[in-house]
């Protein structure tokens, strides 16, 4: 008899039930007798279970976890500048919300939430019921290719999350300040010559000769002067990449209809516009629709589209007005576009290959450490393209097969040599740019085949998205044969397994 207010009494032995106690089904017996039997490792109930709402939340906290204001705003402010230098110096939205999160909690702030809006960032740290959270954000003023910047970010990211005690919080902000406003390892006028020296060997890959070389070679400083002259005054982008394309597009067909250039001026154009375009983030743009983050992507896409919109603007203006200007026959020297050179694998084309991954990685201010990889990844993304073609695959799907084998790489040797996996992939896979076909449809808009010009525009745009996805297919391939290699590598330590762990995922972008 149950008495309010009195406990029921408990049987003294486990086979005596008590007069009210609850009655043991089958179904419970049978599975007790089965976790008995089989027992479920934690790990293993995470991996059945079906992912539910509550594996996206922050975990819950009763009380205020953080007790000094100061150092949380010091965290968030760390964690947000260095996001900041990754987003503007090329890396993805993906790698940036990885990074803050992870700083956050390398000092004890593990409820944090981080929105990366293209050119805003905003971080939040959640301190409890009884405590306010603290809200900052900073925007992304300038975008750049500067791969000093990156690696040395790189380096620091690793000294605070990497270790059992991060650095303190002062020592890494100082660190930060020196590695932003630190000199480059080369004077800027190493860059602008490499870009230009970039841009012989891209001719050489397209199919052009020595004299071609030069010319592409002369025509991109021309086009880097004038775009450092527009960009101190803070001309758009449109405006720049309308006329670094005029530049080239005039000067190659002038020189054409003068006689002064025996091969196509097709070929310099193309080389240019390889140029211009390798300072897009096409690769970035696809890389952060793929990992989650649409408003970043369709910021993207929108930058491009302009810098795209610049190009076509100079090339069909200055093919109109060489034609008016010249007369109709200097004006045929723009239309007639040869038919690239089908990839070889020729030594001369591989070491062309990879003197324009160098040279790019060079002109992008890479540390001098990451030149060779940078070469080696230029060869392995021609070869892989070439080879591809060689066995009948498709201009898409052999770049789209050649740059996921370059960002399979990137993802595996990179963390070994201590360069940043972006630096490898940009420099293999820009080479590769559809300068050529892009030139092939800004030429039949400008002849009046709208439709022509049109499909041939939007297969060269295709071809980029090839080499986006591609990178990401590596990515997703590489990430659990790195973690393979590392577990079945004999002198790696409990304590780099943990580290490797503390560290997350590691991405390309």
């Amino acid at each position: 008899m149950k008495i309010p207010g009195v406990p029921r009494p408990r049987p003294e032995h486990s086979g005596e039930q008590g007069e009210e106690g609850p009655p043991v089904g089958v179904a419970q017996r049978a599975r007790g007798s089965l976790r008995r039997q089989f027992p479920v490792t934690p790990d293993l109930s995470r991996a059945i279970d079906a992912p539910t709402v509550r594996d996206n939340l922050l975990p819950a906290v009763t009380g205020p976890q953080v007790a000094d204001d100061t150092l949380v705003l010091r965290v968030l402010d760390l964690a947000l500048r260095i996001g900041e230098v990754q987003l503007a110096t090329g890396a993805g939205a993906a790698v940036a919300y990885d990074t803050m999160l992870n700083i956050a909690s390398a000092y004890g702030l593990p409820t944090c939430d981080v929105d990366i809006a293209f050119s805003t960032i905003t971080m939040c740290c959640h301190r409890g019921n009884e405590a306010g959270p603290v809200t900052t954000m900073r925007n992304v003023r300038y975008r750049t290719q500067d791969y000093t910047r990156l690696t040395e970010i790189d380096e620091l990211i690793t000294a605070v999350v990497d270790t059992e005690e991060p650095l303190p919080v002062e020592e890494a902000t100082t660190r930060l300040r020196h590695a932003v406003r630190a000199p480059h390892p080369y004077p800027r006028f190493v860059a602008g010559l490499a870009r230009s020296l970039f841009a012989g060997a891209v001719a050489f890959l397209i199919g052009g000769g020595a004299t071609v070389a030069l010319l592409s070679v002369l025509a991109t400083g021309v086009i880097w002067a004038a775009a450092r002259w527009l960009g101190r005054r803070r001309v758009p982008l449109f405006f720049q990449q309308m006329v670094g394309a005029a530049i080239v597009t005039l000067g190659a067909t002038s020189l054409a209809s003068t006689g002064a250039l025996d091969d196509s001026p097709v070929f310099v154009i193309a080389a240019g516009i390889v140029v211009l375009l390798s300072g897009l983030s096409l690769v970035g743009l696809v890389q952060d629709a793929i990992t989650g983050f649409p408003l970043t992507a369709a910021g993207r896409a929108v930058e491009v589209v302009i810098a795209s919109a610049g190009l076509l603007v100079g090339v069909v203006v200055s093919i109109k007005l060489v034609g008016t200007v010249l007369g109709t026959d200097a004006g045929a020297y723009a239309a007639v576009v040869p038919p690239g050179p089908a990839p070889t694998l020729d030594p001369l084309a591989l070491f062309a290959a990879a003197a324009a991954g160098m040279l790019f990685a060079l002109s992008a201010y890479a540390p001098w450490r990451s030149l060779p990889l940078a070469a080696l990844a230029g060869a392995v993304a021609w070869g892989g393209y070439a080879l591809l073609g060689i066995l009948g695959a498709g201009e898409v799907v052999a770049a789209a097969l050649a740059a996921a084998a370059l960002g399979l790489v990137a993802m595996i040797l990179p963390r070994i040599l201590g360069t940043p996996p972006l630096v490898l992939v940009i420099a293999g896979i820009t080479p590769l740019l559809p300068g050529l076909t892009m030139y092939r449809g800004f030429s039949q808009l400008a002849y009046g085949s709208v439709a022509q010009g049109a499909v041939t525009i939007l297969l060269a745009l295709t071809f980029g998205l090839a080499l986006a996805a591609g990178v990401s297919v590596g990515e997703q391939v590489g990430w659990p044969l790195q973690r393979l290699i590392r577990r079945l590598l004999p002198g790696v330590t409990a304590e780099e397994r943990a580290r490797d762990a503390r560290r997350g995922r590691p991405r390309v972008f």
